[in-house]
């Protein structure tokens, strides 16, 4: 029986251009740099710039690559803090939450679009009676957000069970954020099936726990061998879905 089915959000329930990308990084750089300045510093574009990819590194090593994610308000304060130690605290409260809302939201100006068939398959199977949940990573852009970006999409309220790694403190493919997501919607593993791009964060992760897993490639992606189901078209998941036979072996 499959009761949940969980979504990736990046890459799976919806799609970014590299425009995109571009124009959100612009929008956050000029984030920094405000917030840079309102912290009484002489900053540049450049500077800005420097303070941006540095702090991703830095993110990425203390946190990312150890599947962990630090709370958005720390998140701004290492970003702000690479310019120079103090920095992030030299900024008044207000000053501060200005510069988060900045830091946070470009995602909004130039939103993903959903990708196609993703809109059918959440309201097919939310129709069908299954539980729908997200399990996903975050970056820059936090949880708080990416609930905006599906309220827009109109699919949000379809959504009983939502983890984002920066809420959580943890990232896929560490089980506990898959195990939040089945605590919120009481259901066990094996009655739950996950799916996402991602062969080791979706894939590995979820059949690690016991869930089944099931490949988004959207027809570009090499199948992960160890999938329970290859999904190339989101629009057919409501059908291929309920084909997996069992439960993932996992731990």
């Amino acid at each position: 029986m499959i009761r949940l089915i969980t979504f990736d959000f990046w890459d799976t329930l919806v799609t970014d251009s590299a425009l995109n990308l571009r124009a959100q990084r612009s929008l956050r750089v000029a984030a920094i740099r405000r917030a840079l300045e309102a912290a009484g510093m002489a900053a540049t574009d450049g500077l800005a710039e420097d303070v941006h990819e540095r702090s991703g590194a830095r993110l990425a090593e203390q946190y990312w690559s150890r599947n962990r994610d630090p709370r958005t308000e720390e998140q701004l304060r290492i970003v702000l803090d690479t310019a120079g130690p103090g920095t992030a605290a030299r900024l008044a409260p207000a000053a501060f939450a200005e510069a988060l809302e900045a830091y946070i939201s470009p995602v909004l100006a130039h939103p993903p679009e959903l990708s196609p068939g993703a809109a059918h398959a959440v309201r097919e199977l939310a129709a069908r009676g299954v539980a729908l949940g997200i399990v996903s990573n975050t970056g820059r852009t936090p949880g708080l957000i990416l609930r905006r970006v599906l309220e827009r999409h109109g699919l949000l309220p379809y959504f009983a069970a939502i983890s984002y790694s920066d809420e959580v403190g943890v990232r896929k493919p560490d089980a506990q954020i898959f195990h939040a997501t089945l605590a919120q919607a009481g259901v066990p593993a094996e009655e739950a099936v996950h799916i996402g791009d991602n062969p080791d964060a979706d894939v590995a992760g979820a059949r690690a726990i016991g869930m089944r897993a099931a490949h988004y490639t959207a027809g570009v992606r090499a199948p992960a061998a160890s999938a329970d189901l290859i999904v190339a078209d989101l629009a057919r998941l409501p059908t291929e879905v309920f084909r997996i036979a069992s439960p993932a072996a996992g731990g």
